[in-house]
């Protein structure tokens, strides 16, 4: 049987009234082709805002003065107000393209799949059903009557079961197709946002540093979704910094000319293309400071085999963090204490300083076997009593661990968005390292 499922070939699902059929498009090109789309759109809007720094500085540094220099100053000025529309519009449309192409890749697998089904369901039930039309109805009196009436209750039977059966999978069908132009129609909604048809239109030109690289307006944590990559140790300190301290992310980043990305570490800068930057769904920035930091560590097997956080720590700030353990010792003791469950203060402190703060689970808490996982604490504060802190999956989910978390104390947002809850005193149970950034 062919893998396309026609229209027509598989029935109608009755909830969206839609054919069920194959969804044609290709994710995962609109994906590739909206992150190429974003990636030049921040380029053009970098341009335009070094242009217009051209534009409005003095000229005579260059030995231009007078209508040489207003002639030079506007021709400037028109080419960065083209250059900043057409980023303004390729960012955006770039990022719908991108975000659609990511969100219904599985959707529109999972969608194929059910069509097959349907329509194998709905080819029995028509079979069926054209044999109960084309077969005679019983004739009272044959010497086989009785077991004609028999064969043609089966008939029946056998018409009422496969009608279920495709009903089933069409349900599904038409459940999944909804999920699928719910993000449809999202994208739809962001093309056609009113700020951009001002762009477009020209009733708007577009600000300064217009940029892909912050999607929200700043740097956030649900900027951070950790893809196939093993670098929890690094998200995990980026999230917490863009809780803490976002204007520290932006000072990290700068944007070149030719569209590259300068990020500055503090033992030295390294510079990175478009085309270098990480394949995952997350905010531009992020993948910046990802494929900086491959190069940082030496290699892309490197950077994936995993890490400490506040080594990460120490290359962003330049000095060490804290780090407490769940191993208590003579030395805790003598100096007053390195353990978990005494760093509620300083975590605390940390936090209000807009420092960031990563705690590990190393032996299998929570689940997190392979060598263990690094998330953000991006909260601590106190509530009749009791100490309490929040932590942030960088994965931007806790999926196949939400029960080990509650098993734990952990209590998880609803709906799940990577955060959960705890007591201090089951934190301090659930993480054997906790990296707490140096001022």
């Amino acid at each position: 049987m062919s893998a396309n499922v026609e229209a027509g070939t598989a029935g109608e699902a009755a909830g969206v009234g839609e054919p069920i059929r194959s969804m044609k498009g290709e994710p995962e090109t609109v994906f590739s082709s909206g992150r190429k789309m974003a990636d030049h759109g921040n380029m053009m809007s970098q341009l335009a805002t070094q242009l217009r720094t051209i534009r409005d500085s003095e000229m005579s540094q260059w030995r231009i003065t007078g209508k040489a220099a207003e002639k030079l100053r506007s021709s400037i000025g028109d080419v960065a107000e083209w250059i900043a529309v057409a980023g303004a519009i390729y960012g955006p449309v770039g990022i719908a393209l991108r975000d659609y192409g990511s969100d219904t890749s599985g959707c529109q697998e999972t969608l194929n799949s059910i069509a097959l089904q349907c329509q194998e369901r709905w080819t029995t039930l028509k079979d069926l059903q054209r044999d109960y039309a084309d077969g005679e109805a019983p004739v009272e009196g044959d010497d086989d009557y009785d077991e004609q009436v028999e064969k043609r209750q089966q008939l029946e039977a056998d018409i009422w079961d496969a009608q279920d059966a495709w009903g089933e999978v069409a349900a599904d069908w038409n459940n999944k197709f909804v999920d699928w132009r719910s993000v449809y129609d999202q994208a739809v909604t962001s093309l056609a946002d009113p700020d951009l048809e001002a762009i477009r239109s020209g009733d708007k030109l577009p600000g300064d540093g217009a940029s892909t690289l912050y999607p929200n307006g700043d740097p956030e944590p649900g900027d951070v979704n950790q893809g196939g990559a093993g670098d929890c140790y690094l998200l995990s300190v980026l999230a917490g910094l863009a809780d803490g301290d976002p204007q520290r992310i932006r000072d990290m980043i700068t944007v070149n000319p030719d569209g590259t990305y300068t990020v500055h570490f503090a033992d030295g800068d390294i510079t990175v293309s478009s085309d270098q930057l990480l394949d995952n769904d997350q905010a531009d920035w992020v993948r910046v400071i990802e494929a900086a930091y491959v190069i940082h560590e030496g290699s892309y097997e490197e950077f994936d085999n995993g890490g400490w956080p506040h080594e990460v720590m120490e290359d962003i700030f330049g000095h060490g963090a804290d780090k407490k353990d769940d191993e208590s010792g003579f030395w805790d003791f003598a100096t007053g204490g390195n353990d978990i469950d005494d760093s509620y203060d300083e975590m605390q402190d940390a936090l209000d300083s807009g420092r960031p703060v990563v705690a590990a689970a190393t032996h299998g808490q929570l689940g997190f076997e392979g060598g263990g996982h690094a998330l953000t604490v991006t909260d601590a504060y106190e509530a009749n009593g009791e100490q309490y802190v929040v932590i942030r999956n960088p994965w931007g989910h806790n999926n196949n661990h939400q029960s080990q978390i509650t098993d734990a104390g952990g209590v998880l947002n609803d709906p799940d968005d990577g955060y959960f809850t705890m007591t201090m005193e089951d934190f301090s149970e659930s993480f054997s390292d906790v990296a707490i950034a140096n001022r």
